[in-house]
């Protein structure tokens, strides 16, 4: 990973680095001040209007497959310093989803008005239900790791995530929800996002969030997907 914050007169919106089952990926905001254009890469959460991806997400990245159950997916990102201006909600996130995109599995990291945290969340839209688990807070600069395991004795996912700073980490098991068709759903895609639209200065002023040793497997076995862009809300031109 590689943190910085630089001037330029254009943006760079993707930044990707692949070595084996590494890759990483950086968020971009691109905004004017008085001329100058900074690049501002931060990151985001989950919102619940729609399927995915949802309305409230800025720049995400997105690989699915074509049919295979994604068994395993774990990455590691530092938190973002603090905003300069509290009231805001918005987190960085990655997880999987339902090829109907209507469950979705996170371990998210978000930034609520004043504070960092982390914890795992599930949200399903049919019927509608949303669970959390416990929370812990973070600071900014802290390392922080979360994977989902599929467990096939269970037909389950198991999501952990875990604060490498004082060892603090929590795990949670959501069984697959079965279709309208009485089959188990599956769940073939996977995401990075930046979600929730605030004001520029209230996103942080580091500059950047970088998800980094990105690993995941198709089926129990590692694969190197194809990883597409795109955006929701273009609030700071934020892209993946």
């Amino acid at each position: 990973k590689q943190w910085y914050q630089r001037r330029v007169r254009g943006c760079t919106f993707l930044k990707t680095e692949r070595l084996f089952r590494l890759v990483a990926f950086t968020f971009v905001f691109c905004f004017k001040m008085k001329g100058i254009l900074f690049v501002v890469l931060v990151a985001l959460l989950n919102v619940v209007c729609c399927k995915d991806p949802a309305g409230d997400w800025l720049g995400y990245a997105q690989a699915t497959s074509t049919g295979q159950r994604i068994t395993y997916i774990e990455a590691y990102w530092v938190v973002p310093d603090d905003p300069k201006e509290n009231g805001a909600f918005f987190s960085p996130w990655f997880g999987i989803e339902t090829s109907d995109n209507l469950n979705l599995l996170q371990p998210v990291n978000p930034w609520s008005a004043n504070s960092w945290s982390i914890y795992n969340e599930y949200f399903q839209w049919k019927p509608e239900y949303n669970y959390n688990s416990d929370a812990h807070g973070v600071q900014a600069g802290d390392v922080v790791y979360g994977n989902i395991t599929y467990i096939v004795e269970k037909n389950s996912y198991r999501l952990y995530h875990s604060s490498l700073n004082d060892t603090w980490g929590v795990f949670t098991e959501i069984p697959i929800q079965k279709a309208s068709s009485g089959e188990f759903k599956n769940y073939t895609i996977a995401y990075f996002v930046f979600e929730k639209v605030y004001k520029c200065k209230q996103y942080p002023p580091n500059n950047q969030v970088t998800f980094y040793d990105i690993k995941i497997e198709y089926d129990g076995a590692p694969v190197k997907p194809t990883w597409t862009t795109g955006y929701k809300s273009n609030v700071c031109n934020c892209r993946a």
